[in-house]
């Protein structure tokens, strides 16, 4: 029984495509920076749109919006790319509000409106659920 564990090959994660990945998928950096091959050709751009995503995303789980994470924020309110600075200016605004997690959504729901609309067309409150 101890030996068909043994055996078990472990995967690598990769942060762009979300994939677990075989050994033979990374190379060099990628092992480390955890970035498999094919996402390594792609471009700078799509790789940073992605890992700003995640990152606001992340502000979201987090039990705490910090003020480390709201001057992120406020940095990310003014990329280029719109999809992030949109998404940016949205979880700004809710960690300006409600920084802590506890009743976020039943606040926002009740004196937030507007806010709260928001989250709805950005199909956020799915990411924001507790369970």
């Amino acid at each position: 029984m101890q030996a068909a564990i043994d055996n078990f090959a472990v995967s690598h994660y990769c942060r762009i495509c979300h994939r677990e990945r075989a050994n033979e998928r990374f190379s060099g950096k990628g092992h480390t920076d955890h970035v498999c091959k094919e996402c390594k050709t792609l471009p700078n751009d799509a790789r940073r749109h992605v890992e700003e995503l995640d990152e606001i995303l992340g502000f979201l789980t987090q039990s705490h919006i910090s003020g480390k994470n709201i001057e992120r924020l406020k940095i990310l309110v003014t990329s280029s790319d719109q999809e992030v600075a949109s998404l940016a200016s949205v979880v700004l605004e809710i960690g300006k509000i409600r920084p802590y997690k506890k009743r976020r959504l039943q606040v926002l729901a009740k004196e937030h409106k507007d806010l709260f609309t928001r989250l709805e067309e950005l199909e956020l409150l799915e990411v924001m659920q507790p369970y």
